[in-house]
């Protein structure tokens, strides 16, 4: 009896050990992807030093992040415009391929949309910041143009997971004016062959709720773009997505709430992204597809791991050794996992000018460091 059950414990045991591993036949991208956000700068051109900078750090996969405003009267969606933020126009795009091409860098592009008013028709009334009246005047005038227009979005959300046409009869419009965007950008990853494309990010309902229209903008993307392709999913909603079959890899932008605590023990840490762990393993075996963590990272503060989606909170005090210690607990139990394909940190600063709030790039403090050991792994 004893002999029987102890060989049935390790026959289990062993089955289980099996099933944390899983090979994948048609990974289109060898080796283990070690790659950095880098969101840009507001002016160009680019310096070399924010690219070596990262090489440095044996990063080598680069994601740059072109964007586009969908606008709540017309559901336009606009992009490369003439006072947009520098590293999100095609400037930029183009000036950070050849950059990091010259670095030996591999590209992920991964297009993001953000929502707003358009304010082209808005008669801005001049504005003195010293003088408080003006600036309430202002404030006015601008509600005031806002409350005049229509709107065609639901919610009040600039966030693009909550973005949703209010009409249904509009969704045509905005689905041609998408499309469009992230078709121009797989064109231009397709003409200087970017390593891998992301097609979307965070769309949470636009992906819930209509997924045959992702599904028909794949096949549009592929017809244009000879290179793998990916979504970038929200954390809380990765697992609900259809089409994952229809895609090369599993994006997940990994924000995973691992504490609430305010200075929380790595165990603790360790143990949320062991449970973690699991879920993207059994997806990943469902789907047999590799995941990728298209956007990961914390804040340099206490309550890391409370709400890592949320950026510069003015209630946290700086920490930098909380978020090396956020960094080491993801690193040591999802790393070498057979699934994990790689991660894209976010975000890497254009300099290492230090910040008075919170901020995610991990340059130049303590969790750079851990980085860099962990990506100088093989």
């Amino acid at each position: 009896m004893f002999l029987s059950r102890t060989f049935f414990l390790v026959f289990a045991l062993l089955i289980l050990i099996g099933c944390t591993e899983l090979e994948f036949q048609d990974d289109p991208i060898e080796g283990k992807i070690k790659g950095i956000v880098f969101t840009g700068s507001g002016t160009g051109p680019y310096e070399d030093q924010m690219f070596s900078s990262m090489v440095s750090n044996h990063a080598n996969f680069i994601a740059l992040v072109p964007e586009a405003t969908v606008y709540r009267q017309s559901l336009e969606v606009d992009y490369d415009f003439e006072k947009q933020w520098y590293g999100e126009t095609k400037r930029a795009i183009f000036d950070g391929i050849d950059r990091a091409r010259k670095h030996n860098l591999k590209i992920m592009l991964k297009p993001h949309l953000t929502i707003s008013w358009d304010l082209s028709e808005w008669d801005a009334p001049e504005l003195d910041v010293n003088d408080s009246v003006s600036v309430a005047n202002y404030a006015k005038s601008v509600s005031d143009f806002i409350s005049s227009q229509e709107n065609k979005i639901e919610g009040k959300s600039s966030w693009r997971g909550e973005f949703m046409i209010l009409d249904d009869s509009d969704w045509v419009a905005f689905e041609e004016e998408y499309s469009n965007f992230i078709l121009d950008y797989a064109r231009i990853a397709d003409s200087l062959d970017v390593e891998l494309f992301c097609l979307g990010t965070e769309l949470k309902r636009v992906a819930l709720e209509k997924p045959n229209y992702i599904r028909k903008l794949i096949k549009q993307v592929k017809k244009v773009y000879d290179g793998p392709v990916t979504y970038a999913a929200n954390w809380d909603s990765y697992d609900k997505i259809s089409f994952w079959d229809e895609l090369d890899y599993i994006g997940v932008d990994a924000y995973f709430p691992v504490s609430s605590k305010k200075l929380p023990e790595i165990e603790e840490l360790k143990k949320s992204w062991e449970s973690i762990g699991t879920a993207l393993f059994s997806l990943s075996s469902q789907f047999n597809k590799p995941i990728i963590f298209t956007e990961w990272g914390y804040e340099d503060e206490e309550f890391v791991g409370e709400k890592p989606w949320i950026m510069t909170r003015k209630s946290q005090n700086k920490n930098e050794s909380m978020q090396a210690k956020a960094y080491r607990s993801m690193f040591e139990v999802i790393w070498n996992k057979s699934w994990m394909k790689g991660v894209f940190v976010w975000r890497w600063a254009p300099n290492t000018k230090e910040s008075k709030r919170p901020d995610y790039s991990p340059r130049g403090k303590k969790a750079e460091i851990v980085l860099k050991n962990w990506f100088k792994e093989e």
